[in-house]
């Protein structure tokens, strides 16, 4: 996962519910003019480590993510939805993704 796309969409999703292991988010639907929008549905285990599944429901407009809090930090989560600017953002996308600030 890029962690800039991940910063960048993060004004689209807000959580909905989270308990360590398990992360709902209120998906904006207004995400799927972004030009990354694409980026969430290929979030798969093979393209971010510590992610163990996603499901979408598009009914209720939310993204659930399976994660292995022991590889992904949950806090992280938290802190990068309420993140106040775009380079703080990017900064623990980074950290969620596991690579270094681009």
């Amino acid at each position: 996962m890029n962690p800039r796309v991940l910063a960048d969409l993060r004004k689209f999703l807000k959580i909905a519910d989270h308990t360590p292991g398990r992360l709902r988010l209120k998906v904006d639907l207004a995400v799927l003019r972004h030009p990354s929008a694409a980026q969430l549905r290929a979030l798969t285990p093979e393209t971010w480590p510590g992610l163990r599944g996603t499901r979408f429901d598009v009914f209720t407009s939310t993204l659930t993510l399976d994660y292995d809090p022991a590889v992904l930090p949950g806090e992280l989560f938290e802190e990068l939805l309420a993140a106040p600017d775009e380079a703080q953002a990017v900064r623990i996308a980074a950290r969620l993704c596991g690579v270094a600030p681009v």
